[in-house]
């Protein structure tokens, strides 16, 4: 029983430790002047490669290689970045990615393409300047809102103020007409009726 229980777990812990998980690989550009990102994930184990070539020889100029990053499910990620100032439209198809996993005989080779480049610079909000054509209408909207709002408590301090100035007239009325029929009020006579005694 011990003995079967062992075998399950020794197999268990093989296949596990013999796994090979390749990844997808995509090429990614932040903007237009940014370098092409290669960039792989999804793949285990850990032990792998990710190069830029040009004509089939390893590229170690103008090339910056990140680290490899786990991943919430176990699998691992890297990216190797490929500065393109150098590159001139021509010579793309010279340019190849590739990903090489420990143990696994085929390489996964990705061409330097632009259509497959994956970009978030001509989705809609995004200019192909870089700029946030979002922010740039975002921007004269929030002016045009705070404008509005001094508008607005101008005109209520206004109103208030005008409301403010009619009461007190009105009040220097009643206290100015009041005052006139208070002293012509004959004291004496009133004041001789209600003290009699």
């Amino acid at each position: 029983m011990c003995v079967n229980w062992l075998k399950t777990y020794l197999d268990f812990g093989r296949s596990s430790l013999l796994r090979t998980d390749l990844p997808s690989v995509s090429l990614l550009q932040k903007s237009p002047s940014s370098p092409v990102s290669c960039h792989a994930t999804g793949f285990y184990p850990d032990r792998a490669t990710l190069i830029w070539r040009k004509d089939g020889e390893e590229l170690h100029e103008d090339v910056d290689h990140g680290e490899i990053l786990p991943n919430h499910d176990g699998s691992f990620q890297m990216s190797v970045d490929l500065k393109l100032s150098s590159v001139t439209p021509e010579d793309w198809s010279r340019y190849d990615c590739v990903f090489h996993l420990s143990g696994v005989k085929d390489d996964i080779v990705t061409k330097l393409d632009k259509a497959e480049i994956r970009t978030n610079w001509n989705k809609p909000g995004i200019r192909s300047d870089g700029g946030n054509s979002e922010t740039d209408v975002t921007i004269p909207v929030v002016v045009a809102v705070v404008v509005l709002a001094l508008v607005l408590i101008g005109v209520i301090g206004f109103v208030i103020y005008k409301k403010k100035k009619w009461f007190m007239d009105k009040s220097d009325t009643w206290t100015s007409s009041s005052a006139n029929t208070f002293s012509s009020v004959n004291w004496k006579s009133i004041g001789h009726r209600s003290f009699k005694t």
